[in-house]
C-alpha cells in the first residue's frame, strides 16, 4: 500500500470512518512513518477544530428517529439520556463531511502541485538542452576567431566591378586546413531564381572552379565557408558570378559581382 493510500485512510480515521481493517493497517504503518503520523496527526487537529467551531442545529426528526432505531435503544426510555450524546455524533457527522470536502481540495491540490512541479521540470531540461546548445556554438565561434586570428592566415580583399561598385568581401585563406571563410558586403539581393557562385580561378588550371553558392538578404551581407581548397599557390584569383538557383558547373556569364587577385 503506498503512502498515499495510508493518508486517505488517515483521513477517515481522524473521523472515526475507518474499516477495522484499515485501521489495523494503519496503526501497523505509523509505527515506522514518521511522515505519515505527521499527517495523520494534522487531519485529527483539523477534524477537531471542525468539530468545534459548528454553530448547533437540530438535526430532523427523522433523522434523529433513524439514529435511535439502528442502535436498538427505546427513544422514550432514553430522550434525556441520549439527546446530547446523539446530538454530538449529528455534529460529528458534519464536521466529517466538511473535514473530507476539506481533504478532497487537499488532494486537488496535490495533484496540480506535481503537474505544475512536472512542467517545470521539462521546462528546466529544455533551458538545459538550449544552454548546451549556445555552449557548443560558443566553442565552435570561439575556434573560429581563434582560427581566423592565426598568424598563418592569409586576407584577401575582393573589390566590387561594374556590375556592383559599392559591393566587398573579405577572405580570411587558412592555408594549413585548405579552408577559407568569406565575408560579403553590400550584395544586391539575389532573386529566387539566381544564386551567388564563388569562383575560384586557378593559376594550373584553364577553367575557374565553383567554391559554392550563396544568398544575399536584405541588408546585403551574406557567408561562406569553403573547405578542400586547393594548395594556396595555385589560386590565382576569387570571383563572384550572379548564376541560376543552385549554381553551375562554368560561370554562364563575365559580369562579376566581386573579384579579388590573391
Amino acid at each position: 500500500m503506498t503512502h498515499e493510500q495510508f493518508e486517505s485512510i488517515a483521513a477517515l480515521d481522524a473521523v472515526g470512518a475507518a474499516s477495522i481493517e484499515e485501521e489495523r493497517d494503519l496503526r501497523a504503518h505509523l509505527e515506522t512513518c514518521a511522515d505519515c503520523r505527521r499527517v495523520r496527526d494534522e487531519y485529527a487537529e483539523a477534524a477537531t477544530m471542525l468539530a468545534q467551531d459548528l454553530e448547533p442545529v437540530a438535526p430532523p426528526a427523522e433523522t434523529r428517529g433513524r439514529i435511535l432505531d439502528s442502535i436498538d435503544v427505546p427513544v422514550e426510555d432514553n430522550v434525556v439520556e441520549m439527546a446530547p450524546r446523539r446530538s454530538g455524533m449529528w455534529w460529528l457527522t458534519i464536521a466529517a463531511t466538511l473535514f473530507l470536502a476539506m481533504w478532497g481540495w487537499r488532494e486537488l491540490g496535490i495533484r496540480t502541485w506535481r503537474e505544475r512541479l512536472s512542467n517545470q521540470g521539462r521546462e528546466l531540461q529544455q533551458l538545459r538542452d538550449q544552454n548546451d546548445l549556445l555552449a557548443t556554438k560558443n566553442e565552435k565561434l570561439s575556434a573560429e576567431i581563434n582560427a581566423l586570428a592565426s598568424a598563418d592566415t592569409r586576407t584577401i580583399a575582393l573589390s566590387g566591378q561594374q556590375m556592383s561598385p559599392s559591393a566587398s568581401a573579405k577572405v580570411f585563406l587558412e592555408p594549413g586546413r585548405r579552408r577559407a571563410v568569406v565575408f560579403f558586403y553590400n550584395m544586391p539581393a539575389n532573386a529566387k531564381d539566381k544564386s551567388y557562385q564563388l569562383w575560384i580561378i586557378r593559376g594550373d588550371q584553364p577553367k575557374p572552379q565553383s567554391a559554392g553558392t550563396f544568398d544575399a538578404g536584405p541588408t546585403g551581407d551574406a557567408q561562406i565557408v569553403v573547405e578542400n581548397l586547393p594548395l594556396a599557390t595555385e589560386i590565382k584569383a576569387l570571383a563572384v558570378t550572379l548564376e541560376p538557383r543552385g549554381g553551375v558547373e562554368q560561370p554562364t556569364n563575365t559580369n562579376f559581382v566581386v573579384m579579388g587577385n590573391t
